[in-house]
């Protein structure tokens, strides 16, 4: 996976953040680098695309630049927001079927690497967790 930032990078794209830029994501990252993975979004509630940019707008473009999931950690109506964006995007055809499918073939194959599923718990170990990590950097530190 590789997490797209909303950094400015006006020798590649003048007008867009990397986010929202085909030029890095597909131009750069798919293609030159040929990554076929996973590209999530850094969160959309940060001022970076609030304070430029309708977030439902930034979620559709940010897609269609190449990213398979958007992050939007804050805020119910502004998640609410960028769901009905996409699936009118969806619905009007500016995000295709096939699309649709390139980024969800991706983000299953991620899942399955992982034997994630979505399934329910009803709750995490957190310091079981952390011990794990402790142990995987105690291999390196």
């Amino acid at each position: 996976m590789v997490m797209v930032a909303h950094i400015l990078l006006p020798e590649i794209d003048e007008e867009n953040p990397a986010t929202l830029s085909k030029s890095i994501i597909t131009d750069i990252l798919r293609s030159e680098m040929k990554f076929d993975k996973v590209v999530i979004t850094d969160d959309m509630t940060m001022g970076a695309i609030t304070e430029n940019f309708d977030i439902g707008d930034a979620a559709v473009k940010s897609i269609m630049a190449g990213a398979d999931i958007i992050l939007v950690c804050h805020d119910h109506e502004k998640q609410v927001k960028v769901l009905e964006a996409l699936k009118q995007a969806a619905i009007d055809g500016i995000i295709t079927e096939d699309e649709l499918d390139m980024h969800i073939y991706r983000i299953l194959k991620l899942k399955q690497k992982y034997n994630l599923n979505d399934e329910k718990i009803e709750s995490v170990d957190v310091e079981k967790i952390n011990e794990k990590i402790r142990d995987i950097l105690g291999r390196y530190f």
